[in-house]
This record gives structure tokens, C-alpha cells and sequence, in this order.
């Protein structure tokens, strides 16, 4: 009888091992490219998820253990906060290891042991940069020798890491440009393992030049439950009339915030939706919502991708009395006129976009006493920005109130032509010049 008793045991314990195997399926890999107009911000995929702000990475931390980020890239942050670039060379929206580096590696610390149920992590560039190629291992942290930095030599499956799935989305052939996601998962919907540290092993696409590490745009954890993320100190979103919304990302230099709030804010909120109203057009509505963000280690002023703004935060430390909120007025304006490439049409000549946004600038927003003083001797008008300015502001109040407004819908229609200054104005830009000089050199004499 304790025979029989112990055999039914036996076979009840077997058939829970049977019933445990068949609810595990096996870890699969499914990858997806988006190109063209298929690839947008909002990062839609036929069989993927779309990046999460709300999995179970959101407040998890990431490191680099091995290798440097390109300091033209944000910090590992950027891989967890949901934040997505808008389009397809955007380095201040993703994270991504130096030029010249042949990968390196990027350890997830999830807070806690996590039943994850799926991984994914997206990508987007126009070119090499855009595939991903990386070794997935991952760690409870119970292992006896279990070290939290393999490095260098250091093979992860032999420092109590488990590798998990081996990534590689770049196309067989053609060009390597695109937004690409790659989602690990169980295949019977089971959860991967249970883990606490996620560890991605990267290399880089190519070696034949330097540009070939990827531009990580995030990764998700998913766990099949909603997480809050955490706040972040230095970020946050302002209201601007009309229904627009501003977010400012001053977390690598929270030394700006009393400037921010005191100066910066209020010009934004006032000066936005001005310049959208300057440079309107029929069937065009400005931007609803734009992003400044101020990064410590980023060279010269600033810059603007799409709708996003990005300033040297050491410039404007220095500058915060000064040209400081005039730069990001200056800035709004590239945020506003989206002069982006029409097929077949015309490129719009450098210095009358960043004229144009200079003529906001410096005859619009900074006080008399500030406007640039042109050298009629040396000064050409196509010297741009405060220059072109100048003689775009010279135009407005002598020749067409509304010669930068016309300019403007004909760049952001790709259809900038020499031959619209003698079509608005009957004369060329050269004639319209030569008055301009002229009157400069009249006001010299008197």
C-alpha cells in the first residue's frame, strides 16, 4: 500500500514537471524594420509593441560597464524614459557608443526581481546606424560568481550571467537605413526568467568607417504590468497658449533652473506662438509640441532637429544675462518654419533660414538697443543670420511688410527660386542689396 502511495506521488510530481514544460515555450526573437514613411515617431510595428513609458524599465537604471557613449548622444537615461526621436538623424534623441568604438556594454538594474515576459529595443537612422547587433544576457544576482561589471575579457556566461538571445536586424542587402525593433519573448506566452539585471552586449554594425554604432532609442521591459514612471528632476512640460506644449530637459544642468523659470519659460509661452503667426501659411499649423533640451558636455550654442532643441548648457551658463534667451528665440523659429526637403524640390539657401530666424530674432524679440550693426564696407548679403537679418528687416519696412512671410511658405513648399525677389519686389536681390547699402552709408554721412 505505501508502494502504491508513494508511486501515485511520484507520478503527480511528473506530471506537474509535464504540465510546468508544456506552459514554457521556447525564447524567440522577432525583428521588424520600418523605412520610408512608414518610419515616424511614434514607432508602430505590425508584430511589436511600440516603445512603453510605463514597463518595467521606466525606473530602472542603466550604465555603461564597458565602452564610452558619444557625447553627441544622450546618457543611458534616454534608453528607459519613452522618449523617441521624431526622425531619422536625431543623435540628442538617442544613446549611442563613440565613433570609432566596436560596441560596448550596457547593464539594466531593474530594481528588484522582475518574471519578464518580454524585451524589446527600437533603433532608427538613416544609415548604419540604424540596425542593431547585440549579445542579450541576463541575471537574478544569486549566483555565487556573480559580477555586476563583466568587462573587457570578462565572458558574461562564465560571471553568473544566463545568455538569453543573440540580436542581429541588419538586412541581408540594400542599405542598412531604417527604424528597427527587435522583441525577445516566450512563445507560449510565458514569462523569459525571472530577472533583475539585463546585460547587452553590442557591436557594431559595421567597421568600414566610424559611424557604425547604433542609435538606441529604447528598450522595454515588460513584466505584463503598468509601472508609474519616476519623476525626473530637471524635466518637465509647459502649457503655451493655442494648445501647444513645451518640455524642457535641464537634468544634466539643473544649475539653469531659477534662469529657466525666471526668463527663459515666460519668453517661450509669449514668444512661441508669435513666431508661429509670423510665419504662417495657408493649410499649415506650426508644431504643437517642441522640446528644449540643455546637455553638459555639447560644443558651440545650439541646434535644432525637427522639434527638438538642443543648447550647450556650459555657453548658456555663461551667457544667461546675455544672448542666452534670444538663442532659443532664434531657435524656435527652425522649430516653427520645418523647411524640410520636398522631392523635387529647390534647397533653400542656408543663409535666408537662418536669416529669417535671425530677423525674428533681433528686430522681433531682443530690444533696439541690441540689433546688429552692419558694415556696409565688408557685409554681404548672404553672410546670414544677423546680416540677412538686417536686410530682411530693411525689406519688411521699405520695400513688402510682408516680404519674409512670402520667403517663408515658398522654402517650406520647396520652391525658393533668385527669381522671387524680382517677382515680389521688381527688382533682384542684388538691386534690393545695393539700395539697402546705400541707405546704410546715408545714415553714416548724416
Amino acid at each position: 500500500m505505501r508502494r502504491m502511495k508513494r508511486r501515485i506521488v511520484l507520478i503527480a510530481a511528473v506530471c506537474g514537471l509535464m504540465l510546468t514544460a508544456a506552459a514554457q515555450g521556447e525564447i524567440r526573437t522577432v525583428t521588424e524594420r520600418n523605412q520610408g514613411r512608414g518610419a515616424t515617431g511614434k514607432f508602430k510595428f505590425k508584430n511589436i509593441p511600440s516603445p512603453s513609458r510605463t514597463d518595467a524599465a521606466a525606473n530602472a537604471s542603466f550604465s555603461i560597464i564597458d565602452g564610452r557613449r558619444d557625447i553627441n548622444g544622450r546618457t543611458p537615461r534616454a534608453l528607459r524614459d519613452g522618449r523617441l526621436p521624431d526622425n531619422a538623424d536625431q543623435p540628442g534623441a538617442n544613446f549611442f557608443f563613440a565613433q570609432g568604438a566596436k560596441g560596448g556594454r550596457i547593464v539594466a538594474d531593474l530594481g528588484r526581481v522582475v518574471a519578464v515576459k518580454r524585451i524589446s529595443t527600437y533603433s532608427w537612422h538613416r544609415r548604419s546606424r540604424g540596425p542593431q547587433v547585440y549579445r542579450l544576457y541576463a541575471a537574478d544576482g544569486s549566483a555565487k560568481d556573480f559580477n555586476t561589471r563583466p568587462v573587457g575579457a570578462i565572458a558574461p556566461d562564465r560571471a553568473g550571467w544566463t545568455l538569453i538571445a543573440e540580436v542581429d536586424t541588419r538586412p541581408k542587402t540594400g542599405d542598412f537605413g531604417g527604424q528597427y525593433a527587435a522583441s525577445i519573448f516566450d512563445s507560449a506566452g510565458a514569462a523569459i526568467g525571472s530577472f533583475r539585471y539585463l546585460l547587452f552586449d553590442v557591436t557594431a554594425t559595421e567597421t568600414v568607417d566610424i559611424f557604425g554604432n547604433t542609435f538606441f532609442s529604447e528598450i522595454d521591459v515588460c513584466d505584463g504590468k503598468v509601472h508609474k514612471p519616476a519623476p525626473t528632476p530637471g524635466l518637465e512640460t509647459v502649457s503655451i497658449p493655442g494648445g501647444c506644449r513645451m518640455t524642457l530637459d535641464y537634468s544634466e544642468m539643473p544649475e539653469l533652473k531659477q534662469w529657466i523659470d525666471k526668463s527663459l519659460k515666460p519668453a517661450c509661452v509669449k514668444w512661441y506662438p508669435l513666431i508661429a503667426e509670423m510665419l504662417s501659411d495657408d493649410g499649415y499649423k506650426a508644431p504643437q509640441h517642441f522640446s528644449i533640451t540643455f546637455r553638459a558636455n555639447m560644443r558651440g550654442v545650439a541646434a535644432t532637429g525637427g522639434v527638438r532643441i538642443y543648447c550647450a548648457g556650459r555657453w548658456f551658463t555663461r551667457n544667461l544675462h546675455g544672448q542666452a534667451v534670444g538663442a532659443v528665440v532664434h531657435e524656435m523659429v527652425h522649430v516653427v518654419q520645418q523647411y524640410r526637403r520636398v522631392r523635387g524640390g529647390r534647397p533653400n539657401p542656408g543663409w535666408m533660414v537662418e536669416g529669417v530666424a535671425d530677423y525674428i530674432r533681433w528686430f522681433g524679440y531682443e530690444p533696439k538697443s541690441k540689433r546688429p550693426r552692419v558694415n556696409p564696407a565688408r557685409a554681404k548679403y548672404t553672410d546670414s543670420y544677423r546680416t540677412t537679418g538686417a536686410f530682411l528687416n530693411y525689406l519688411v519696412n521699405n520695400v513688402d511688410k510682408d516680404i519674409v512671410r512670402k520667403f517663408n511658405s515658398a522654402m517650406r513648399k520647396g520652391k525658393y527660386s533668385p527669381d522671387l525677389w524680382k517677382q515680389y519686389t521688381d527688382k533682384t536681390v542684388d538691386q534690393l542689396w545695393a539700395d539697402f547699402i546705400r541707405t546704410l552709408n546715408a545714415k553714416k554721412l548724416s
